[in-house]
């Protein structure tokens, strides 16, 4: 027998949601759409346990037309040229394929009502919602969420480094020290790298006596800063110093600087897919893309070294997985 009866929450006052049919019958939310609808086939199992859940549930009858998904984009959100396009543009693919559509809005407040929620970050996701909602972006252990591995994209940055023969490694990061830098951290140092966290905005950044030769900036807007720090004391990059960041590659490569990331892309569709199959956090493959050369070190004096005409692979480029 699916559930008890019903709580005392659900009464004829309280409004059931499609995502609580869903839960009270273990299926996903698409599901129980197909079931009301009969836009596409469900077994004669299924059927019944979403009918028995909506009529213990009390879910009132109304034309099942699709979902339709809230995707909240904070104001001032920049993640480059054409990332917000192909992100919306997955989603919305992603979306159809369950017969659900899109909108979009500015805030958690605007979206009530719609039947999921795709909240890019810094933008808060609530918590406690009768709808699902999925983060994009760095969130709560907790919260279910679609990023980028961030560990994996730390140990990424740090075997490119070491490849290139840098020892002193400088991290400059905006908010707490996280998974981007234990990854970082963990693989420096099982490459011989000393790694130097600075909170940004780092007034100390160049002031270190053995000065850094690579700089690692977790996120665009940091990244930002330390390139504009790195000209004002007239540091060359790739020449003086290689840079690299945890950022999408429409902030690094008008920059022409290393980056690690996901494509938008397989963010908008994994959002979607987790908002509409199993509200489970899914931490995609980063990928390295390598830009400018990098400043190679001669690892016995930590000075630039020669290039040589027999050019190299350099680091370990990930396969983008979903």
């Amino acid at each position: 027998m699916l559930g008890g009866p019903p709580s005392p929450r659900h009464r004829s006052h309280d409004v059931v949601t499609l995502a609580e049919v869903a839960r009270h019958a273990g299926v996903a939310v698409s599901t129980v759409s197909y079931a009301l609808s009969g836009k596409r086939s469900v077994s004669p199992t299924t059927r019944r346990r979403v009918e028995e859940s909506v009529r213990r549930l009390g879910y009132p009858p109304r034309r099942h037309d699709g979902l339709v998904l809230a995707v909240v984009v904070p104001p001032g959100f920049d993640a480059g040229s054409g990332w917000l396009e192909a992100f919306l543009a997955a989603a919305a693919a992603r979306a159809r394929r369950d017969d659900a559509s899109l909108v979009v809005t500015s805030s958690v407040a605007d979206a009530e009502g719609h039947d999921g929620l795709v909240v890019l970050a810094p933008a808060t996701a609530p918590f406690g919602a009768e709808v699902p909602v999925v983060l994009v972006g760095p969130g709560y252990v907790d919260q279910v969420r679609v990023d980028v591995d961030r560990a994996e994209a730390g140990e990424l940055c740090a075997d490119h480094l070491a490849d290139l023969g840098h020892r002193v490694v400088a991290f400059v990061h905006g908010g707490p020290l996280a998974e981007f830098f234990c990854g970082l951290a963990r693989a420096c140092r099982a490459r011989g790298v000393e790694v130097r966290p600075h909170r940004w905005p780092a007034p100390d950044l160049l002031g270190d006596t053995a000065r850094p030769t690579a700089y690692v900036a977790d996120g665009g807007a940091v990244l930002r800063g330390v390139l504009a720090t790195l000209r004002a004391g007239r540091v060359r990059v790739s020449e003086d110093a290689s840079v690299a960041a945890l950022c999408p590659d429409e902030v690094a490569e008008p920059e022409g600087v290393t980056s690690v990331s996901v494509s938008p892309a397989e963010l908008g569709a994994a959002a979607v897919g987790a908002v509409l199959d199993d509200r489970a956090t899914r931490l995609l493959r980063p990928r390295l893309a390598v830009r400018g050369g990098g400043a190679r070190r001669d690892p016995a004096t930590g000075g630039p070294q020669v290039e040589s005409r027999t050019t190299s692979s350099v680091g370990r480029i990930a396969a983008a997985g979903g």
